[in-house]
């Protein structure tokens, strides 16, 4: 069924990427984040300064043909495949709608634009896979670092922006960040996988809920010993542990099936050190 789900999710985000693009963006002559930002600049450039009309479709695809056989190295051949359906799946329904302006209000279709294909991107991150692009190379990265890499897609957004504003003017530039500020906070809405959190438990029972968490596949824990209740004078322990907000849930379950008494502290957590694997993409 999860298969089922993911399939129709590359067709979802192909299908929302081909309306974004060109019915809202390309008209208006606003970019997207990523590589399909870089691929309408591309596009664009190519038919107005250089006389050479390769269609925004095609180079989405030339740029993530080398991406997507490094993640097949890197990263394993379930990602990449629903990846490269991703990427085929957008490909194909730029290709196939037809450029047509639905507004003249290019806020409006800042805003939209970046909505839609924010929408689609977020479907495929929340069932395990990315769209291509440079997610590939920042998860390679955090893979073999264990370190983020998250300023690699702020650099190409930067080099977007600042290019389309060169050419095609300021304003304009102004109007493509709109598109990516909309498509980042919509998919912030679907991939809740990325926030993390940071869980504090107080618990008579330690050893018990250590072994759950860990018989679970939940997360490394790590426990402070020999504490004391400052009203109660009884003695306890802390277990702490990093997790992504998705495995909340599963987290409390396992936590008060075992100690419906434990004392349980969620705090968010803005960055992570070390080799935190995101087991929602990897």
């Amino acid at each position: 069924m999860k298969v089922f789900y993911r399939v129709i999710a590359t067709i979802g985000y192909g299908l929302l990427a081909g309306i974004g693009i060109n019915s809202f963006l390309t008209p208006a002559k606003v970019y997207s984040a990523g590589v399909t930002g870089l691929s309408q600049l591309l596009s664009s450039t190519g038919t107005d300064f250089l006389g050479i009309n390769i269609k925004i479709s095609t180079w989405v695809l030339l740029i993530n043909l080398p991406l997507i056989f490094l993640s097949w190295k890197k990263l394993g051949k379930k990602f990449t495949f629903y990846s490269l359906l991703a990427v085929l799946s957008s490909s194909f329904f730029i290709r196939i709608i037809p450029s047509y302006k639905i507004t003249d209000n290019i806020l409006l279709a800042s805003i939209f634009g970046g909505i839609l294909t924010g929408a689609g991107v977020g479907f495929c991150f929340r069932l395990g896979f990315s769209t291509g692009g440079t997610d590939i190379i920042i998860l390679v990265i955090q893979k073999m670092t264990g370190k983020s890499a998250g300023q690699l897609g702020f650099i190409l957004n930067g080099i977007i922006l600042v290019m389309a504003g060169i050419m095609y003017g300021w304003e304009m530039a102004l109007y493509s960040l709109i598109s990516i500020y909309a498509t980042t906070k919509v998919l912030d809405l679907f991939y809740i996988q990325q926030y993390k959190l940071t869980v504090n438990i107080f618990t008579k029972k330690e050893k018990e809920v250590v072994q759950g968490l860990l018989e679970n596949n939940l997360r490394g824990v790590t426990v402070n010993a020999n504490l004391r209740g400052g009203y109660t004078n009884e003695e306890l322990s802390s277990i702490v542990t990093v997790i992504s907000k998705q495995e909340l849930f599963f987290i409390k379950k396992v936590i008060l099936d075992i100690d419906p008494d434990a004392f349980v502290n969620v705090q968010p957590t803005i960055e992570v050190m070390g080799k935190f694997i995101d087991k929602s993409l990897i």
